[in-house]
């Protein structure tokens, strides 16, 4: 249940298309990543887990364009992924 709190802690920054790295942010005990982020800018925006960002587990370290929408939640940059393209030349899009 959200609380009035974690409401006024969530800023919707808008939609927006980023070029970045995909790299890991997160890792279980066994050193599994469990969590990514796209590096882009000087910035570091946690890919949230919908259909696409789970997609882009598959091309950890590789450079992609992706657009979606950015939330600031608890000081971090939460980016929902709606599309993406692998940037690479040795990549193919999905």
């Amino acid at each position: 249940m959200n609380t009035v709190e974690d409401e006024a802690a969530i800023e919707t920054i808008g939609e927006m298309t980023i070029h970045g790295k995909i790299v890991p942010t997160e890792w279980d005990k066994n050193r599994k990543v469990t969590d990514i982020g796209i590096e882009s800018g000087g910035h570091e925006y946690i890919v949230f887990m919908n259909k696409a960002g789970e997609k882009l587990f598959r091309h950890m370290n590789r450079e992609v364009e992706a657009t979606g929408t950015v939330k600031k939640m608890l000081g971090e940059l939460i980016f929902t992924v709606e599309t993406y393209r692998l940037l690479n030349r040795d990549a193919k899009d999905e």
